[in-house]
């Protein structure tokens, strides 16, 4: 193939070369300078055939090049096949994913090696004169601090007593960090956080995931920070759930540990997790998440008193210790027992990742994947810890300084459905009643999970609060419309808005209402019907909130609020304004959905 390629290359310059000197004037008729620049053209147009013909083969060497470094890596990927035959499977196959190994490339351009220049690294940022405008962070007060501040070792002193680390043959991690248009501070920060606090011979290796950040150089450059970091960059956007799975199908360590892109690792961090999964396989452990504030990135201790939970809107939660948690704990490095971890830090063995499925590549972007990695570990055969004696800290934002291509609310219904229709079992009614909007998301086909789950032989929901949520209140609710003449009470697509009236257009979404009568409450998601001076708006539901009370009567046709003693009233019959008033005759048609 190769002797073709050049024999039709050589054959291309001499057609050129004769069509030339055919069609070029008598050299009688050119002058001397003439003739001399028609001999260079020739000679211009046979190199660039030349450099042509060469760009072309080190493309296809290239080409090559990957093609067998991807072989390679997938006769070194294996996993235990879920009916626990002893034979070694591929990852991809194991649940048919069509983007694994296509959607990425390995950046290895020569930079290992290279001596690594922080300041410069730091000032190829991009800036913005208001510093939290790009990060959602103090980009400026990150950058000051640089890569290697000293942080409080913020672990209870019990954690300090234990035998020789060494001594405890411990398995080594690779770490797994996705990024998208991350400060380069930040990034940075984490990265050597990594390296300074972790024992080398626990570090098998480190993996950036690159998710189409606008600036190639951001993760390209940190490549000659260790050469055991190696750059992954996806040549699109593909989310938090993809990245890290081709993070995961790259590493070379027996356990895989997932880290966001602006943490800061604490003294003696991953020995804790490595110790639990050594000592009982087939879980995932996280570290208590020590909060880094945005405005001023102080780094704060969190409490070892608390476990992760979620509300029915699928909707993460830090929860007390129950009375039996705390009873259940010895002492204060005992592993605490958790519903569900927040998904940005743990540990998992790479053989269970796999094993039990990995993450659901539906899911786009970010959001909703913890609950079903969650929701996954316990009820098929897992565990989920977190760790005390492992502190992570970790910048916590009021919101995403990055972009979602079809808006964060509607990718985070879409991947909260994935997560109810396949786990929730008859629970998922809750979930909708909810997150109504999440009724109308497309999520494709998911027959694929639920036949997973089924092979795993997973324990129903039921299972789960039973066993590792009892506490977790199961409302006893109605999902209804409330409207008066054909105009039904609209959300009004929430936020900012006044709730007001809108034509009844039977679709659920702004215009089904969840009552709870128990707590007399009127909501929509995690928001309640609150009574404002200037209408009606919804807001976070409070314990407490007299504004927020409100009597359902079917009887009476009536939404009451005893406190004030008002009902809703439409105080404007032309522009449909509603807010509350005296009881009069007013009635409502309140309809279950």
């Amino acid at each position: 193939m190769k002797t073709f390629a050049k024999l039709c290359a050589v054959l291309l310059i001499a057609c050129f070369s004769l069509i030339y000197v055919f069609t070029m004037p008598a050299v009688s008729d050119l002058s001397p300078l003439e003739h001399e620049r028609k001999q260079l053209d020739v000679e211009d147009m046979v190199q660039k055939i030349k450099k042509d013909y060469n760009s072309v083969s080190i493309a296809q060497q290239h080409k090559q090049q990957q093609q067998q470094q991807q072989q390679q890596q997938q006769q070194q990927h294996h996993v235990v096949n879920i009916d626990n035959e002893d034979r070694t499977v591929d990852e991809k196959a194991l649940y048919n994913d069509p983007y694994i190994n296509v959607q990425y490339r390995v950046v290895d351009d020569g930079v290992v090696g290279v001596k690594f220049d922080e300041v410069s690294y730091i000032e190829g940022s991009q800036h913005d004169p208001d510093p939290l405008k790009l990060n959602s962070f103090d980009q400026q007060k990150s950058d000051a601090i640089g890569s290697d501040r000293a942080v409080l070792d913020s672990r209870h002193f019990s954690c300090r007593q234990h035998a020789p680390w060494e001594a405890m043959g411990l398995p080594p991690t690779s770490i797994i960090m996705t990024f998208h248009n991350e400060a380069r501070s930040a990034l940075l920060r984490s990265v050597a956080s990594v390296i300074k606090q972790t024992p080398e011979n626990l570090l098998s290796d480190i993996i950036l995931v690159d998710d189409c950040s606008d600036d190639e150089d951001t993760g390209r450059l940190l490549r000659a920070l260790n050469p055991k970091i190696k750059l992954l960059r996806n040549y699109k956007r593909e989310g938090l759930v993809r990245s890290r799975i081709y993070g995961a199908l790259n590493a070379q360590g027996p356990v895989l540990t997932f880290l966001d892109s602006h943490i800061e690792c604490n003294k003696d961090w991953v020995q804790p997790l490595l110790k639990q999964l050594k000592d009982k396989p087939r879980g995932i452990v996280s570290p208590i998440i020590d909060p880094i504030k945005a405005d001023s990135l102080e780094y704060r201790v969190a409490s070892s008193n608390i476990k992760g939970g979620f509300t029915w809107a699928l909707h993460f939660t830090w929860v007390a210790l129950t009375d039996k948690d705390k009873a259940e704990r010895t002492k204060e490095s005992d592993p605490i027992v958790t519903p569900m971890i927040a998904g940005g830090l743990f540990s998992v063995e790479k053989e269970w990742f796999f094993e039990s499925g990995s993450y659901d590549t539906n899911m786009d972007i970010w959001g909703g994947e913890n609950f079903e990695i969650s929701f996954k570990n316990w009820m098929c055969g897992g565990y989920l810890y977190i760790m005390p004696c492992s502190r992570v800290g970790h910048i916590f934002r009021k919101k995403h300084p990055y972009t979602f291509p079809d808006g964060n609310g509607k990718t985070y219904s879409m991947n909260t459905k994935l997560v109810a229709e396949v786990w929730m079992d008859n629970y998922k009614e809750l979930f909708y009643q909810n997150r109504p909007s999440a009724r109308f998301s497309e999520i494709g086909d998911i027959s694929g999970r639920k036949k997973m789950r089924d092979d795993l032989k997973c324990n129903d929901f039921q299972w789960y609060l039973d066993n590792i949520y009892p506490e977790l209140h199961i409302p006893k609710t109605t999902q209804v419309t409330i409207s008066q003449d054909g105009w039904c009470l609209d959300s009004m697509g929430g936020g900012d808005n006044l709730v007001g009236l809108y034509k009844c257009h039977r679709s659920g979404g702004n215009q089904n209402w969840k009552v709870d009568s128990a707590n007399k409450k009127v909501q929509q998601n995690d928001d309640c019907l609150t009574i404002m001076e200037e209408g009606l708006s919804l807001k976070d539901c409070q314990t407490g909130n007299m504004n927020q009370q409100f009597e359902v009567n079917t009887e009476y046709k009536s939404l009451y609020n005893s406190y004030h003693n008002v009902c809703l009233t439409i105080k404007n019959p032309r522009t449909k304004f509603i807010s509350v008033g005296e009881c009069k005759e007013q009635q409502w048609d309140i309809k279950d959905v």
